[in-house]
């Protein structure tokens, strides 16, 4: 009997410890001086609240936008055996030489 409480007068003061450990962890609030100061301000949208990512997002979309305006470059597979389609005049692939 006397074994089992000191047992389960441990495990109290573990599951107390542990408790006081959580709300050192946990954060704070802020508070009212702290509220008020910050005054009238937009609600910002999350990337614009990490320049980091918001700059590498803006990259990912501007990779996909030139997508649409170069071919990307394609590696030889097989030897070249001519235009499969046929060549048509009245298309350009080509870029202009300075």
């Amino acid at each position: 009997m006397e074994d089992r409480q000191e047992l389960k007068r441990k495990k109290e003061e573990n599951s107390a410890e542990e408790q006081a450990l959580e709300e050192q962890n946990a954060k704070r609030a802020i508070t009212y001086q702290i509220a008020k100061n910050r005054g009238l301000t937009p609600r910002r949208k999350k990337i614009d609240r990490n320049p980091r990512v918001k700059h590498r997002e803006k990259f990912r979309r501007a990779k996909i936008r030139r997508r649409g305006q170069v071919r990307e470059v394609r590696r030889e597979e097989q030897r070249y055996s001519g235009e499969l389609s046929g060549i048509r005049a009245g298309v350009k692939k080509s870029i202009k030489l300075k």
